[in-house]
């Protein structure tokens, strides 16, 4: 009796959704190129219950014949490939036919479509994979898809999702990823009922790219365009001063199609060169165009991953192009900027007003007025607080709510600050007592250079200390295991900040305040994807409190285990870093003595937490060879020689 059985279509239909149907994100990404392909100007995705519930897609496409309904849902059934030759000029998104049959095979689908030649629309209902009915339907312009209750029918992969705030999240970082490769479409997502997102859909990549990250955002990014015999390329990079600390949002897109491609990621990393600090990446959306010959998508079903011929070519191309960009910008930050707190003009889930990119102008404005009781109560408090502190004295307003707030000075680097009395408490008998690290040499202070290094010496030659590295190394090793004692009082702000982030970082930092409470960092919702800081830990520099904001959230999204004990290490760094002494900071011989005593009782004297030398040496040897105090003997000069 034979062994092998040939299975049967509807499990076939459900190993292949394994695959192609990861999660309900996925079944987004699948109808949303659907639409797309078939040439859809406006699409409206609405969810719930993060999609487990139900997933509606609705287009403006082309629609679906009456005689293809069924058809569609047959596996490998499609409309894109004609031939094999196809396969190697693949200009849809979709191509496989694989989408449609493995999402119907684990959930109740329902098509509602019509096209153009026909009288009528269809209807099709299916569960499991199974088609229930086929019914003529009014007649409208596109295609409606309704996924409900998905992996009804495998319930083992529901214990894989992960919380419903997660998965909104990736969610809609697919519709966020597809309005950037498609400006020209206008995309809309309601979660709930509530309107989560939506585009234009004008062409225009910069108003597309404000409409998912903020007009903040928006403004530092720099335009980026380039072209050879093979690729073409456009999109914009941000300026070195609007960094995160993960590559996700770095977007790439290639003939339309999202992907995912590390030496693509490098040669963008490659192209800011010394621009970019260690362990932060820029926020790009680049769009490249390519002859499909010279591309692979058919690696992976969910085809982000891709092999590329020519691939060095296009490296390079990028690195240029981005190298050229910003060599015709200033990269030194406006310092107009840091005297105004952004204040929106609308509230962002109620705003219907089309947002504009003035090329002339080089900024963004809203088309119309909101005349909104929301709007005008927030107008009239913010041109409250400007009347504050122009005139004090307005007996209208009481001006003590203000007192706590101190005028900004100098920071003070005295013997005093650097021993830690002006930040959290570090009491002297908590500072390791015993001898200094027997392998680093006992400095003597000389003086300080460009307010920024601390010349030292000792008997086997002179030292640079870099001051910031310095004090960060002693300040990390103290808060390292003592970061539940840092001081997380608050400084009441003058002017709110207003933090933007895409709405599913917005998700998922909503989900996880209470670990950014830890750090002394009390966010509060504003809008859709906007929060407000009202008050800040002490630690925080007054100059430094939105980027360190923007970093300890960037701390927090890339935890994705979510592990305490590397948050809090992470959380120590980052506040050694923001409360040390800066580079061109003064300090006092007493202070610069006190801070070289403390790194030579560190465990690690030598480099900062981010890796950055803390001490440089030039010894003896070197200085008398360069006054030509001695000579090299003639043959290592000889050896030299030959090297060259």
């Amino acid at each position: 009796m034979s062994k092998i059985i040939e299975l049967s279509e509807s499990l076939a239909n459900q190993i292949a959704a394994g695959e192609v149907v990861e999660r309900p994100a996925s079944v987004v990404k699948e109808l949303l190129e659907n639409s797309i392909d078939a040439g859809a100007s406006k699409i409206t995705v609405r969810v719930e219950e993060a999609g487990l519930r139900l997933i509606e897609i609705v287009d403006n496409g082309s629609g679906i014949e009456s005689d293809d309904v069924q058809r569609a849902l047959l596996r490998h059934a499609t409309s894109k490939l004609k031939s094999a030759s196809d396969l190697f000029r693949i200009r849809t998104l979709g191509f496989r036919g694989e989408a449609l049959p493995s999402i119907a095979a684990v959930s109740e689908l329902t098509i509602e479509t019509s096209s153009a030649d026909e009288a009528a629309g269809t209807r099709l209902v299916a569960k499991g994979g199974e088609i229930q009915s086929v019914e003529p339907f009014a007649k409208f312009d596109g295609t409606k898809i309704s996924v409900a209750n998905l992996f009804f029918n495998t319930p083992a992969r529901l214990k894989y999702v992960r919380s419903l705030q997660s998965e909104m999240a990736h969610v809609t970082d697919i519709v966020n990823r597809e309005s950037l490769a498609h400006p020209e479409i206008s995309f809309t997502l309601y979660n709930e009922g509530n309107l989560s997102l939506q585009t234009a859909g004008t062409g225009d990549l910069r108003q597309a790219i404000a409409q998912v990250y903020g007009m903040n955002t928006a403004r530092k990014l720099v335009h980026v365009l380039a072209e050879d015999l093979d690729f073409q390329l456009t999109g914009f990079v941000s300026l070195p001063e609007l960094t995160r600390a993960s590559r996700n949002y770095i977007s790439i897109f290639l003939n339309g199609r999202y992907i995912k491609n590390f030496a693509l990621n490098r040669a963008i990393v490659e192209g800011y060169g010394s621009k970019l600090m260690v362990g932060r990446f820029p926020l790009v959306v680049l769009q490249l165009t390519v002859d499909p010959q010279l591309v692979d998508v058919n690696v992976h079903p969910t085809k982000q991953e891709i092999r590329l011929s020519k691939e060095k070519e296009l490296m390079a191309l990028i690195t240029s192009a981005i190298q050229e960009a910003l060599s015709e910008e200033t990269l030194i930050p406006q310092a107009l900027e840091n005297l105004h707190t952004p204040v929106p003009d609308v509230k962002p889930e109620n705003s219907h007003k089309e947002l504009i990119y003035d090329n002339s102008r080089q900024d963004f404005y809203v088309k119309e007025v909101d005349n909104s009781p929301y709007a005008v109560r927030q107008q009239q408090s913010f041109r409250q607080s400007q009347k504050i502190v122009q005139n004090p004295a307005d007996e209208k307003f009481d001006v003590s709510l203000f007192e706590s707030e101190p005028i900004k000075q100098k920071p003070d680097f005295s013997a005093e600050a650097v021993k830690g009395e002006h930040s959290p408490k570090q009491p002297e008998e908590e500072v390791p007592q015993s001898s200094q690290n027997p392998t680093f040499p006992e400095l003597g202070y000389l003086a300080q250079l460009h307010a920024t290094y601390l010349l030292c010496q000792a008997p086997d030659g002179f030292y640079l200390v870099d001051q910031h590295a310095a004090q960060e190394r002693v300040k990390y090793e103290y808060w390292r295991d003592k970061i539940g004692e840092v001081s997380y009082d608050q400084q009441t702000l003058l002017a709110p900040i207003l933090i933007d982030l895409p709405k599913d970082d917005f998700l998922r930092v909503n989900v996880r305040k209470t670990q950014l409470e830890e750090a002394g960092l009390y966010l509060e919702e504003y809008g859709a994807s906007q929060f407000v800081l009202r008050e800040h830990p002490i630690w925080m520099r007054d100059d430094e409190i939105e980027s360190a904001t923007y970093e300890l959230i960037d701390l927090l999204l890339a935890d994705k285990e979510t592990s305490v004990k590397k948050y809090r290490e992470d959380l120590a760094i980052m506040i050694a870093c923001k409360s040390s002494i800066k580079a061109h900071d003064p300090i006092d011989p007493e202070g610069a003595r006190s801070l070289l005593k403390q790194l030579a009782l560190c465990e690690n004297p030598y480099n900062c937490p981010h890796g950055r030398p803390a001490v440089v040496r030039f010894s003896n040897t070197e200085i008398e060879k360069m006054f030509r105090r001695i000579q090299a003997s003639h043959q290592s000069a000889r050896r030299n020689a030959l090297l060259d």
